[in-house]
């Protein structure tokens, strides 16, 4: 997926190695990366550097903790199953924010 398709306001990264997490705002990081720049670049360009891993020989192991709300977010309304049906509720009301579904 690329950031001009991720509809959340923010982006947040999180690192399962070190426990370190950051949210951004995607408006930042389209003016950062560009709108075509996948998102897992982005995530891993944001972790990589700074990540506090103890064994810096294994890679850092980032994670967009949002990734399945998106794609719930997405499948509404066009046929698709979320990967995750309980995120249902919360893709409904995200969709009504980002006036989405009028």
């Amino acid at each position: 997926m690329r950031l001009d398709e991720w509809p959340l306001p923010f982006v947040r990264v999180k690192c399962a190695k070190c426990d370190r997490e950051g949210r951004m705002k995607r408006v930042g990081l389209l003016d950062r990366f560009g709108p075509e720049r996948d998102m897992f670049v982005i995530r891993e360009k944001l972790t990589a550097e700074g990540c506090q891993r103890p064994d810096k020989k294994q890679p850092c192991l980032s994670i967009l903790p949002d990734a399945l709300l998106v794609q719930a977010i997405l499948s509404i309304g066009n046929g698709d199953e979320p990967m995750k049906p309980e995120l249902l509720p919360e893709a409904r009301e995200w969709r009504k924010k980002l006036g989405l579904d009028e």
